[in-house]
C-alpha cells in the first residue's frame, strides 16, 4: 500500500455466462490470486492472457477494471482546461481505523485489503485528507466506474429537464419512436430515471450479460445482442398487479434515456457528458466503452483516475450547497436529490441490507439526517456524498463479483457474497471515518 506522493458456440457463452453469474464465485471470492503476471512480459504466458472470456474473473480481474481501454473499444470524454483545485488538507491517520463488519473487527487498511480496493480517497471541506493506492494502482490511471456511470446519465437527464428539453412526465418513446411497445418506450422518462419500470429480460440474457455481449466484453453467442440498440428491444413487458412498476434494478432504462438524450441534443453521450461535466472539473481525460456502432454504454462504461473521480463527487457536493436559479446544472443537481420513497426501493433487489435507502435519477439517497447520497458500481465502486459534514469519499475497487442478476423485478436478491463487501460494512466504515473527523 502506497500513499499518493469469432462467434462462439451456445455451450462456450453458457460456461461464460455460468463463471459470472456466480457458478464460479465460491473459490474465486476467497483466496484467489492477486493478479500479479496478469498481462506482463512479452509476451504474456498464455495463462496470464486477459480475454473476452475471463476478464471479469480474478485474477484477471483487477488488470481489467484499470485497462478497459484494452478490452473493448472506447471513446474519449475531454477535460477541463482549468480542473476544480483540490488542496492538501490535514492529513487523517486512518489506516489503523477500526469498525466491524457483522460484529468482526476491522481496521481500514484491512478493509482495503479484504475488498481488493484499488485506490481510495477523502475529501473533507474541499480538502484531500487522506489517499491510497494499493496493489500498483497509481495516481492518474483511469479506472473503470462500472454502474457509478449511470449516476452522470442522471444529471445529464435531469440538466435537459431543468432546460425544459426532455419531460419527465413523457413516455419515453416520445423521444425515441423506436422504442414504442417496448418497456422502456412505453414508461416516462421519470419512471426510466429510478427505476420503475416493468421491464422482464430473456432467461438467457440478465441485464449484466446481455449488455456486456452487446459491448463487446463478452463473447456473443447465439441470440445475444449485438449492439446496445438491440439490446434494448430483446426484452418484454413484465406484469405489474399492482398498478405501478416496483423498483427494479437494471441496465436497459439508463440505456434508452441515454438514446433520448442524444435524439434530443444531436449530440452523442460522450460529447453531452464533454461539455455538461467533465469539461467543468477533471483534470485528466476519462473515455467510455462503446458498441460496434460507437454507442456508449452509459450505465456503466465511464473509466476515469481516482483524483477526478473526487473530483465529480465533490463538484456535485459543491452544488448542492449553493442555490442559482438560473444554472441548469445547479438545478440538476438540486431536483436529483429530493426525497424520494424509501417503501418503494425496500421492496426490490436492492432494498436488503439498505435499510431506510431510496432512489432517483440514478442515485441512492441514504436519509440518514445528513442528506447524504452515493452512487455505487459492480466490483466495489463507491462515490459517496455527505453535505452537512462536507465529506467526500471514493472507493475504486477490483472485487470478484459473478453473482446472477434478476431478469425481473421478483427474481434473485441481489446480495454480496461476502459480509465485508456488503453495503452495510461500507456504511459502518464511512461512520468511522465521520466519528474522527471534525464536525
Amino acid at each position: 500500500m502506497s500513499k499518493r506522493s469469432m462467434h462462439p458456440s451456445s455451450a462456450n457463452l453458457t460456461g461464460i455466462a455460468l463463471a459470472l453469474a456466480g457458478a464460479l464465485a465460491p473459490t474465486l471470492a476467497v483466496g484467489a490470486p492477486t493478479g500479479q503476471g496478469v498481462m506482463q512480459g512479452f509476451p504474456p504466458a498464455p495463462e496470464l492472457r486477459v480475454n473476452q472470456a475471463n476478464a471479469f474473473q480474478p485474477p484477471y480481474l483487477r488488470w481489467s477494471m484499470r485497462h478497459a481501454r484494452e478490452v473493448s473499444p472506447t471513446r474519449g470524454i475531454g477535460r477541463a482546461a482549468t480542473p476544480l483545485t483540490l488542496t492538501e488538507g490535514p492529513v487523517a491517520a486512518l489506516d489503523q481505523l477500526a469498525f466491524s463488519a457483522d460484529h468482526q473487527p476491522l481496521t481500514l487498511a484491512g478493509y482495503l485489503q479484504q475488498t481488493s480496493t484499488d485506490g481510495l480517497i477523502v475529501l473533507h471541506r474541499g480538502k484531500v485528507v487522506y489517499e491510497r493506492y494499493m496493489d500498483g494502482f497509481q495516481p492518474g490511471q483511469p479506472h473503470i466506474w462500472a454502474s457509478m456511470t449511470k449516476s452522470v446519465t442522471g444529471l445529464i437527464a435531469a440538466q435537459l429537464i431543468a432546460e425544459g428539453a426532455l419531460d419527465p412526465q413523457r413516455t419515453l418513446a416520445h423521444y425515441v419512436p423506436e422504442l414504442s411497445g417496448t418497456p422502456f418506450g412505453e414508461a416516462t422518462v421519470q419512471a426510466n430515471l429510478d427505476m420503475q419500470v416493468a421491464v422482464q429480460y430473456p432467461a438467457q440474457m440478465p441485464p449484466d450479460l446481455g449488455l456486456f455481449a452487446a459491448t463487446g466484453l463478452i463473447p456473443r453467442g447465439e441470440g445475444m445482442p449485438g449492439d446496445i440498440y438491440s439490446f434494448l428491444r430483446q426484452v418484454q413487458q413484465a406484469p405489474t398487479p399492482a398498478g405501478q412498476a416496483p423498483f427494479f434494478y437494471q441496465n436497459g432504462s439508463p440505456e434508452a434515456l441515454a438514446w433520448a438524450l442524444r435524439r434530443i441534443t444531436g449530440l452523442n453521450w460522450a460529447q453531452l457528458v464533454e461539455q455538461r461535466l467533465w469539461s467543468h472539473f477533471a483534470e485528466d481525460d476519462a473515455y467510455v466503452q462503446v458498441d460496434p456502432l460507437g454507442t456508449e454504454m452509459a450505465s456503466g462504461g465511464i473509466s476515469c483516475n481516482l483524483r477526478d473521480t473526487a473530483r465529480f463527487a465533490e463538484l456535485v457536493r459543491r452544488e448542492l450547497a449553493r442555490d442559482a436559479k438560473g444554472d441548469s446544472f445547479n438545478q440538476a443537481v438540486h431536483s436529483t436529490f429530493q426525497p424520494a420513497d424509501p417503501a418503494v426501493f425496500a421492496q426490490g433487489s436492492l432494498g436488503p441490507g439498505r435499510p431506510g435507502y431510496s432512489y432517483r435519477n440514478y442515485w441512492y439517497q441514504k436519509n440518514d439526517g445528513d442528506g447524504s447520497f452515493e452512487a455505487s458500481g459492480r466490483f466495489g465502486q463507491k462515490i459517496y456524498i455527505n453535505p452537512r459534514r462536507e465529506l467526500v469519499i471514493v472507493k475504486l475497487s477490483a472485487t470478484a463479483d459473478q453473482a446472477r442478476r434478476a431478469t425481473r423485478a421478483d427474481g434473485e436478491v441481489n446480495a454480496p457474497a461476502r459480509v465485508v463487501d456488503s453495503p452495510a460494512t461500507f456504511n459502518s466504515m464511512v461512520s468511522a471515518v465521520l466519528a474522527v473527523l471534525p464536525g
